[in-house]
């Protein structure tokens, strides 16, 4: 299950874009509290829940497949976000300690394998960057196997932004065995993603 946040991307559509390896356009989202822009790979679809953007793709990037391709076995490029209203003003050390590393890998079994034990779960390469005004966590996370979704194991990657007022979370994940045919698409999700200043602060 992901997490869901309390944040409706109001108005937002998702035209298809080309694929990364035709230099896919990156496509900006904005309503009155964010903006923010991303490519995704042409041969997915698209879908949008409260606070949640997925593109839901086969592994293959077949359009016709990835239409009816189920988002817990397939390649999922999510951006998800969560306003924090108490933290618009604060510095990246007071962030940080609002949110730390340990928050960060609390979440990761929901949010990357819709996993509720914790134990069967693997998370490494754990890291914390200070990056201007933001804090940054990025992670590595194994999924195990659910037999009983008839699931197999699957592998993550989760990047999550602390910024002052808002907290961006991005995941990409993929069956275990498609994984690395798929990461080129997933590290140019992960490079093309920038937060943007509301139009409001922009006049």
């Amino acid at each position: 299950m992901r997490l869901l946040f309390a944040l409706l991307l109001a108005g937002v559509s998702v035209p298809s874009l080309p694929a990364f390896g035709e230099a896919a356009p990156t496509k900006t989202f904005e309503n009155p509290l964010f903006r923010y822009s991303v490519a995704l790979p042409l041969g997915c679809r698209h879908e949008e829940g409260p606070g949640t953007l997925d593109a839901i793709c086969s592994p293959e990037l077949d359009a016709a497949k990835s239409v009816e391709a189920p988002a817990a076995a397939s390649l999922l490029l999510e951006v998800g976000v969560e306003p924090v209203p108490q933290d618009a003003n604060k510095a990246p050390a007071d962030l940080a300690q609002g949110y730390s590393q340990a928050n960060f890998t609390d979440e990761l079994p929901e949010a990357v394998c819709g996993e509720a034990d914790k134990a069967r779960v693997h998370i490494d390469n754990v890291k914390q960057l200070l990056d201007g005004p933001r804090v940054v966590y990025t992670a590595t996370v194994a999924c195990p196997e659910i037999k009983f979704l008839g699931l197999g194991e699957r592998d993550g990657i989760a990047r999550f932004l602390i910024t002052p007022g808002l907290r961006y979370r991005l995941l990409a994940r993929a069956p275990k065995e498609d994984f690395d045919q798929n990461r080129e698409s997933i590290d140019a999700f992960f490079a093309s993603f920038k937060t943007l200043p509301p139009e409001t602060s922009r006049q």
